[in-house]
């Protein structure tokens, strides 16, 4: 079906598709994400690299990002709080409640290295998209505002864009 639709994309207007694996799908495991590397053809299909799902996920996004990133085109970054995922582990809670248990934290907190991330991506001489993001829900109105400046000023202090 993704390469269906990736050809039908590239054909018809000419897109490249960027697959986002994402956690409770059919693909979120770091395993079934190289499966559908090697089913599909790289000239039509590459990846979003979403570096707090892929952690959720039990998966190293550093070292996922140094091996496949020929693949990946684009990134969504993220990180995910340690203590709130021991907690969805060992308590089997669902996203959406770890969402709502603030399990997405601020880049600068969280499981993923980013300092080694961004020294990755600089080896490699990335040169696609990027969004940082931070799930959460509820969101209170004056909430996402100061986040977003302090993850601007870490993501400054170690050199990520």
């Amino acid at each position: 079906m993704v390469a269906q639709t990736a050809k039908m994309k590239k054909e018809k207007f000419d897109l490249h598709l960027a697959f986002h694996p994402h956690v409770d799908t059919r693909i979120e495991y770091e395993h079934q994400i190289e499966k559908l590397l090697e089913d599909t053809d790289p000239a039509l299909v590459s990846l979003c690299l979403d570096t707090g799902h892929h952690v959720y996920r039990g998966g190293n996004a550093v070292a996922f990002m140094r091996k496949h990133h020929q693949r990946i085109k684009y990134l969504h970054l993220k990180n995910v709080d340690p203590g709130v995922m021991k907690k969805v582990n060992e308590e089997r809670i669902s996203l959406a409640d770890a969402v709502a248990m603030e399990v997405f934290s601020e880049p600068s907190q969280g499981m993923v290295d980013f300092i080694a991330f961004k020294n990755v991506l600089k080896e490699i001489q990335f040169n696609g998209w990027a969004i940082v993001e931070q799930d959460m829900y509820p969101a209170p109105f004056d909430k996402p505002f100061p986040i977003a400046k302090r993850t601007r000023d870490y993501f400054k202090q170690i050199g990520l864009g």
